[in-house]
């Protein structure tokens, strides 16, 4: 059989994640691409849909494991499989209206607000195509940076920076998984939104249920291929950044509450949009504090995503690590202080500094060197978290690391990792050295003694066992591991699609 132009492969090579801290040997890279990519069409996205599905075969049929990535941005390894296969997914990356004919009946909202966009499509170019004058939309959420694929970002449940507002997966109201024999659109049962001769353009069949739904926007890869995301957008927005140094005993309510009164932020008339401590493990009395409010768009507002240096104190942590290694080479122990002084300064936004959600969260240029963990913690037990996790450092005072809280509602997916009503995350970050991954550790473990309710970040640095994943998700184990047996009734394609880190957390039942 003649090689497909579309697809490209590579054999017997070193899969290489962006952060540059995970190097696995494969069998198989295959990075597939559409037909026209300038040309977007639906006839295009079902000839796209039938080569992967080919793929999924071809690895069923050599008894290898699969694994998708988009940007490889993960800290884990969770997207790779050695000397497995990996389909990269980064070159598909089609975006699609919705119009008024693809409605289902029943739903209340409108054709504008939907966004359709393959699984390779990057959150930049996502926001590109959403903040023009002309359609005057915007994504609800986003991390810290834009370089992840969507389909990457909710493989991995990210968490997103909006304290009301859930990971990036809860605007989603509808997800094209592909298996080997089926291609599926799937939606709420209790939301329906697109008809099922839309899922027909698409040669999907439409399933409504809730349970699959919601397995399948944090999918670890592990129930088929994503190939498309319908996204549910907002009106577009501004942001008005600032950060200020807090002292902790004055902030410490609003960390554990989010009630902002007294806290020493900007404005206490006004709920934030975004909130972010950070904290020097060395001391406590100062908590750098970054505060975003939400700012009418003007209607002819055009944004500018070359103004953005990427460089916004408070933003993206890594990054900010990343640019005190570049500047101040060699004295990692002393790293953390001198970060703080030379990003964390004190600023505030003029109304000529705010900017639309894809000029403010954009591409970090942080890449080796850098390790960083999430914990999800209730933020009732915040304070909590950060004293078990000080009490830590003093082991290892020479590990060079911040400490950082962002703040997100509870998350829909089962398996999602922001599971507390409301959550915060609570990050470690810093440089990647021995004396980080040991207080990582041990932290996980003091938390553990301690009885503290936490679940970890899926795609950074973590140390999730089976029972420690238990312990997070209870029955929703059990729950995604129905569903998923519902999706794959095959047992050797459920295998195809796990991993060695999936079968050790009881995630490959």
């Amino acid at each position: 059989m003649p090689a497909d132009p579309f697809v490209s492969e590579q054999d017997n090579v070193t899969w290489i994640n962006h952060h540059e801290n995970v190097q696995v040997p494969i069998t198989k890279r295959l990075t597939v691409q559409n037909e026209a990519p300038s040309q977007p069409t639906m006839a295009g996205m079902r000839a796209t849909a039938a080569r992967i599905q080919h793929i999924i075969s071809r690895a069923l049929a050599a008894g290898v494991r699969l694994r998708a990535c988009g940007s490889r941005w993960s800290f884990s390894d969770i997207p790779v499989v050695q000397q497995g296969w990996i389909l990269e997914t980064s070159q598909i990356d089609w975006r699609f209206n919705v119009s008024f004919n693809d409605l289902d009946a029943s739903y209340a909202g409108t054709a504008e607000e939907l966004f359709l966009v393959q699984t390779g499509a990057k959150i930049s170019r996502i926001n590109e195509s959403l903040e023009t004058p002309q359609r005057k939309r915007a994504l609800r959420t986003s991390g810290a940076s834009n370089g992840q694929t969507i389909g990457g970002s909710l493989g991995t449940g990210i968490h997103g920076s909006a304290i009301d507002v859930g990971g990036i997966e809860s605007q989603v109201a509808g997800v094209q998984l592909l298996t080997a024999t089926q291609n599926l659109w799937i939606e709420r049962a209790s939301a329906p939104t697109l008809n099922a001769a839309f899922a027909a353009k698409l040669g999907a069949t439409l399933v409504r249920d809730d349970a699959q739904f919601e397995a399948a926007i944090v999918s670890l890869g592990a129930l088929g291929i994503v190939h498309s995301v319908l996204l549910k957008t907002t009106g577009r927005y501004l942001l008005n950044s600032s950060l200020s140094h807090i002292p902790f005993g004055q902030i410490a309510t609003a960390m554990n509450t989010l009630n902002f009164a007294g806290s020493g932020i900007p404005d206490t008339t006004r709920r934030p949009y975004f909130f972010q401590t950070i904290i020097d493990p060395r001391r406590f009395d100062i908590v750098y504090t970054t505060v975003r409010y939400k700012e009418v768009c003007p209607p002819n507002y055009v944004p500018d995503y070359n103004q953005v240096s990427g460089s916004e104190p408070g933003t993206d942590v890594p990054r900010m690590v990343a640019t005190a290694i570049q500047t101040i080479p060699g004295v990692r122990d002393l790293i953390v202080s001198t970060l703080m002084s030379i990003e964390l300064r004190v600023r505030a936004d003029t109304p000529a500094d705010f900017t639309t959600p894809g000029m403010q969260y954009t591409f970090t240029s942080a890449r080796e060197g850098i390790a960083s963990c999430g914990f999800a913690v209730p933020i009732a037990q915040v304070t909590r978290a950060l004293d078990i996790a000080r009490i830590a450092f003093a082991s290892h005072k020479s590990a060079p690391v911040v400490f950082t809280c962002r703040y997100v509602q509870k998350s829909p997916g089962i398996l999602s990792f922001t599971r507390f009503d409301p959550t915060c995350v609570f990050d470690i970050d810093g440089v990647d050295t021995d004396a980080t991954h040991k207080l990582i550790k041990l932290v996980a473990q003091r938390f553990d003694e301690a009885g503290m309710p936490y679940a970890m970040h899926w795609g950074k640095t973590n140390h999730l066992t089976k029972a420690r994943v238990r312990a997070a998700f209870g029955g929703a184990v059990d729950r995604w591991n129905a569903t998923r047996q519902l999706i794959l009734t095959d047992a050797a394609e459920r295998d195809m699609f796990s991993s060695p880190f999936l079968d050790g957390l009881g995630l490959n039942a």
